[in-house]
């Protein structure tokens, strides 16, 4: 059985914060708000508070998702479409990030491989983050909710791979507070996609 470690909406923030590579020219970022939003995104006061708004691409490479019995890692590349929202309150503090991740059908990029020989399989995802902070301003006090498709590998005559749908809610220690939907990657119901890619 597979052995995996959170991916994609599962540690999105992870995976934002550990050398996603951005693919479009950022401009200053806000440093009078708490914690500053990324210089990709623009901001404007409101009656309530700030709110930013930003759209990136990202990528990365050679993320782990697991090992298979055949003696092989499963790693990931990603290709990512980030449309992102900040909400700050009256104080300049961070209450509220939502973020609307597209990994695109058909770009090369979003694959599941063999770390051994190279195998891969494509894979797309549609999810949405949502962080709610118990202590505005801190991003470590955030409650996550992802939801929608986290994977979808589908193959020609090889049916349905890996289909991870639905929510999951993390408390701010990264503990799982609901699972709704399949998670069959996440769960170590892997046999046909480690078959595929041995």
């Amino acid at each position: 059985m597979i052995k995996v470690t959170a991916t994609r909406g599962l540690c999105a923030l992870a995976i934002a914060a550990a050398g996603l590579a951005a693919t479009a020219t950022p401009a200053a970022a806000d440093t009078s708000l708490n914690p500053p939003p990324p210089s990709w995104y623009t901001c404007k006061p409101t009656g309530s508070g700030t709110i930013c708004h930003g759209t990136m691409s990202f990528e990365h490479f050679a993320g782990f998702d697991g090992t298979c019995p055949q003696g092989f890692n499963i790693l990931e590349n990603a290709h990512k479409d980030e449309t992102a929202a900040r909400y700050y309150d009256r104080d300049g503090n961070l209450i509220r990030r939502v973020l609307h991740d597209i990994y695109p059908v058909g770009n090369p990029l979003n694959v599941l491989y063999n770390s051994q020989t190279g195998t891969s399989v494509p894979y797309y995802g549609d999810l949405t983050e949502t962080d709610d902070l118990a202590v505005p301003g801190d991003l470590s006090s955030a409650t996550s909710r992802q939801t929608g498709n986290l994977y979808t590998v589908t193959l020609p005559g090889g049916g349905l791979l890996v289909h991870d749908v639905g929510e999951f809610t993390f408390a701010p220690d990264g503990s799982i507070l609901e699972d709704r939907g399949p998670k069959m990657l996440f769960s170590g119901q892997t046999d046909k996609l480690c078959a595929a890619l041995a």
